[in-house]
């Protein structure tokens, strides 16, 4: 497995919505063991891309329609401190791996394992996906150490919204980012990463929309939508 600098496409599967700033609290995220969420995935591609491996096999139409189950399976230390491990299984494989913590600052994430794409992706120093406040309006940057790589996070006003799971009212986050890509043995382009992610307070991530461009083509679209959510059971 190979490991890279940039994020992979991981599942971003914990969140919650607040309307007014407020501390983050345990309560409003499911991180409890056996917490499990199950997502349709839809998955397309532009014309300058093309479905690889098990994609190519189920697509049809030109597009992928699949089933992703997410389920939070215990915690692990990432630099001395303990994170959520959440593991997404799809056609009954291992898919992604991602490690959060809650924290003052917000819902962390320190790393993302993705074995469809083979590369794990280690956030250093961890990415804030959701502020402690998520006020509409708000926005925040993330830069790594090395001054490569950089995101920034625009809060959005709450909207209602209807999945297969029901219908809420969460408030979205944007997110910007501009991923040096080698596309050649001596060319490197800008691939341009948009997503667009939806939150539930005690419910968590219900709706993630991702797109990749390079040069404005369109690169792959994935978007996932929640069909159930279960607590774990000591939380029921």
């Amino acid at each position: 497995m190979k490991k890279v600098t940039f994020p992979s496409v991981a599942m971003i599967l914990l969140g919650g919505t607040f309307l007014s700033p407020v501390t983050l609290r345990a309560q409003d995220y499911p991180l409890g063991p056996g917490t499990t969420w199950t997502y349709h995935l839809h998955k397309d591609v532009g014309p300058l891309a093309h479905f690889e491996g098990e994609d190519a096999r189920m697509a049809k139409n030109g597009a992928v329609e699949t089933t992703v189950i997410a389920h939070v399976v215990g915690t692990e230390e990432i630099g001395g401190k303990s994170y959520t491990r959440v593991e997404s299984m799809g056609q009954g494989k291992l898919a992604n791996i991602d490690w959060y913590a809650l924290t003052p600052a917000g819902l962390l994430h320190a790393r993302a394992v993705d074995y469809v794409a083979q590369s794990q992706s280690d956030f250093d120093p961890p990415e804030v996906l959701l502020s402690h406040a998520l006020a509409p309006g708000e926005s925040w940057t993330w830069q790594d150490r090395q001054g490569v790589l950089s995101s920034k996070k625009t809060a959005f006003a709450p909207e209602q919204i209807t999945v297969p799971a029901g219908s809420y009212r969460p408030i979205s986050v944007r997110t910007e980012m501009v991923i040096p890509t080698q596309i050649s043995p001596t060319q490197v382009v800008p691939m341009n990463v948009t997503m667009r992610q939806w939150f539930v307070p005690g419910v968590g991530f219900v709706k993630q929309d991702v797109r990749f461009e390079i040069n404005g083509n369109l690169l792959s679209h994935n978007l996932m939508t929640l069909e159930k959510f279960e607590r774990a059971a000591a939380a029921k």
